[in-house]
């Protein structure tokens, strides 16, 4: 008897390996059905390749009923756009528009890389509008003539990508790498796996070292709050809170959500679409602790031109608490849910515009720093255009090729060349080459049916940029109301292509 038993328990070993790898595998094969269906818990400047990857596998999952999608794309130059911003503008002022507004982005990726994510992944995304955002430096130095960049292979479609250019993919072991990321999910996106262990098992130790508070945070002595600010609720007097949205806020986003909770119990939410004292009842739980307050956006003076005030705000409170009711900090909790929708506060150079901001600006990239090398050596390789001759070959028949594929499919196509600071715009503006090169971006437009190119180069200020060409949170609040002006028109110009097509 013993020995039969022992001889189940030897079997049963030898099986469990197989059954292992069959479990491996089956989870390896359904890789997309559930992975990306994992909340992803931190912002874009994260981890831009996690970013990319679970927006584009969200956006083959399928869109909203009845919504119009719009797909910004480009390299880094793409964060100028903010899609909240987009569609808040937007369906405020036209309520019965619905738009599902994204934005993939990647810092190095250029037209021909983006070429074969839309080829590969076109279909699947179901994009009726394309915001196409370019850069002169996305042109120059083609990824197809050089070694692949490891950051940007890695949102690539790997199989296509090994035979589109398997002559600039690292060799043999780079050419086993996609081949291996073609057959294995667990292998083409461990990064993205990794990235989403770290963060869950951060937001888990933070939950265990929480602590509760009693102290605000997020307010300023004039009564203004940030984005996210927390109030003593010793201070929420009859459990009522008022508070002022700023006209300009509406101008630069169209409506604000707020959300009150306290210790991560939803107690009100409320929808803001006109500016003016606002009066909510938050029903509290309790009269101790904390009162948090999340906007899905902020709005800055210095955006209006109405002062250099350079803060990102939120509302302006009636009965704001004492000084000594505000520890002056945020907790840490970077894992809201609203954590897409906060803005990016990084500001390079601060303080008032022109010739002082410029003095600044000269001083910070002269400096033997990794960030004033880098400048420099963007500005080498744009001011050398300047001696070269137009050639419409590399990265330009690629962008041809991304912009025909995309209006065959009946997409309108919003091309846009981004801004660039003035103080290395006017530098080569007037140069053959770069005439040449808008007039080759103008061209799509006139060639393609349904597509729409803008000139953005020269819209901002110096003081609206963080270097050459990536603009501040200042450029980005600026932009959004052009960004939303090329949406409404592409739309129209969607709907004529359907209106065709049918």
């Amino acid at each position: 008897m013993s020995d039969a038993r022992g001889k189940g328990r030897s079997a049963s070993a030898r099986l469990a390996p197989v059954f292992a790898i069959l479990l491996l595998v089956l989870l390896d094969a359904t890789f997309d059905l559930y992975f990306w269906r994992i909340p992803k818990l931190t912002g874009v400047l994260t981890d831009f390749g996690y970013e990319f990857l679970s927006t584009l596998h969200r956006l083959k999952r399928g869109k909203p009923e009845g919504a119009i999608r719009v797909v910004a794309f480009g390299s880094s130059v793409a964060l100028s756009l903010d899609p909240y911003q987009v569609a808040n503008l937007i369906e405020t002022a036209e309520p019965t528009t619905r738009l599902d507004v994204n934005r993939l982005l990647l810092p190095g990726a250029k037209p021909s890389d983006y070429r074969l994510v839309w080829d590969a992944d076109g279909e699947g995304m179901q994009a009726d509008i394309a915001i196409v955002i370019l850069n002169l430096g996305d042109f120059l130095n083609p990824s197809f003539e050089a070694p692949l960049k490891e950051q940007v292979r890695y949102i690539l479609p790997p199989w296509q990508t090994l035979m589109d250019r398997h002559a600039f993919v690292g060799g043999i072991s780079g050419q086993l790498d996609l081949l291996l990321a073609s057959v294995s999910h667990f292998y083409r996106y461990r990064k993205a796996m990794r990235s989403c262990i770290q963060d869950h098992l951060k937001l888990a130790l933070h939950d265990v070292a929480q602590r509760r508070r009693t102290g605000g945070y997020g307010l300023y002595a004039d009564g203004y709050a940030r984005q996210r600010f927390g109030l003593p609720l010793a201070h929420v007097r009859d459990h009522e809170l008022e508070y002022y949205i700023d006209p300009e806020w509406i101008e630069q986003q169209g409506r604000v959500t707020l959300e009150f909770s306290v210790e991560g119990r939803a107690v009100a939410e409320r929808v803001e679409a006109e500016p003016g004292w606002k009066r909510v009842n938050v029903g509290l739980p309790t009269t101790s602790g904390v009162l948090d307050v999340v906007a899905d956006s902020a709005w800055t003076p210095r955006a209006a031109a109405s002062d250099g005030d350079i803060r990102l705000l939120g509302v302006r409170l009636r009965r704001p608490p004492p000084a000594s009711a505000v520890n002056g900090y945020a907790p840490l909790r970077p894992y809201s849910p609203v954590a897409h929708r906060q803005a990016d506060e990084f500001l390079r150079i601060s303080g008032p515009p022109g010739q002082e901001f410029i003095d600044r600006w000269w001083q910070v990239i002269s400096a033997d720093t990794p960030f004033g090398r880098e400048m420099r050596g963007y500005q080498r390789e744009k001011l050398s255009i300047r001696d070269r001759t137009f050639e419409r070959r590399g990265e330009y028949v690629e962008t041809d090729r991304l912009v025909a594929n995309l209006s065959r499919r009946g997409t309108a196509v919003v091309v846009v060349n981004s801004p660039e600071s003035p103080l290395i715009l006017s530098a080569y503006q007037d140069t053959p080459y770069y005439h040449a090169h808008v007039q080759f971006l103008r061209e799509l437009a006139e060639k393609y049916e349904g597509v729409r190119f803008y000139d953005l180069a020269s819209t901002l200020p110096m003081e609206d940029f963080n270097d050459w060409h990536h603009v501040n949170y200042v450029g980005v609040i600026k932009l959004g109301p052009r960004y939303a002006e090329f949406t409404r028109q592409a739309i129209s110009d969607w709907h004529a292509l359907r209106l065709r097509i049918s």
